[in-house]
């Protein structure tokens, strides 16, 4: 679905449900509108795990990214994010082993969170062990942090979800300006027709405009 095509769909869905008045949206708003609906969208669907609704979302997956190592402390690696992270699917690293006899071996990773992980280090099952080619990571800040005892990792091989592409105007200065064709709604008709009412519902909310509540259903769940 054309951009220009979306809006005026959103026009038209936003004014069935604003009975006494014409509301009127410039471009601006709707863009602003449409990205954190697609943003919501996608959130929802990593959330809630629903395997038949994975298909929409299947294209912002981006399998296998290796990512050098950025900086390395005493027990612990750390990896850029990329800039366009969204949400994690797997991920594994390449290491060697302490002198250097073992290259390129691969270690398993499994999240666990900053509070536990000074217990986790402590646990004869659970540390960083290169012989059982597991280690544990958490997310900081930006980035993800590796942790490891007698091996070194050279780099991370990371799958996640992208952002999906945030529409936008020619003039961002321009409110009335004409969406740039560049940065096109990624989605089919189907799926795009969802966030459009999930748009709406943020519209409404803001408008304080009670019918929110059938559109945001609307757009959750499948037609």
């Amino acid at each position: 679905m054309q951009v220009e095509r979306a809006y005026e769909k959103f026009l038209l869905k936003a004014n069935e449900n604003f009975e006494t008045s014409k509301i009127a949206v410039d471009r601006g708003r709707f863009t602003l509108l449409f990205n954190e609906a697609q943003n919501k969208m996608l959130e929802n669907i990593l959330d809630r795990k629903a395997d038949d609704e994975y298909r929409y979302i299947q294209k912002l997956l981006v399998k296998n990214k290796e990512i050098p190592r950025e900086t390395s402390q005493e027990n612990l690696d750390l990896f850029p994010l990329p800039k366009n992270y969204f949400d994690f699917s797997s991920a594994y690293t390449k290491a060697t082993s302490k002198g250097n006899k073992c290259t390129d071996v691969k270690i398993y990773l499994y999240e666990v969170k900053d509070d536990n992980i000074i217990e986790v280090l402590q646990d004869e099952f659970q540390k960083p062990s290169f012989i059982a080619r597991e280690a544990p990571f958490s997310f900081t800040s930006d980035k993800i942090a590796v942790y490891k005892e007698d091996f070194k990792n050279d780099s991370l091989v990371l799958s996640y979800y992208r952002y999906p592409l945030q529409i936008q105007l020619i003039d961002e200065e321009d409110p009335e300006s004409a969406f740039n064709e560049a940065f096109p709604i990624e989605f089919d008709d189907k799926f795009t027709d969802r966030i459009i009412s999930m748009a709406v519902s943020e519209f409404e909310i803001n408008n304080s405009n009670d019918k929110f509540n059938i559109n945001k259903q609307q757009s959750i769940n499948k037609f």
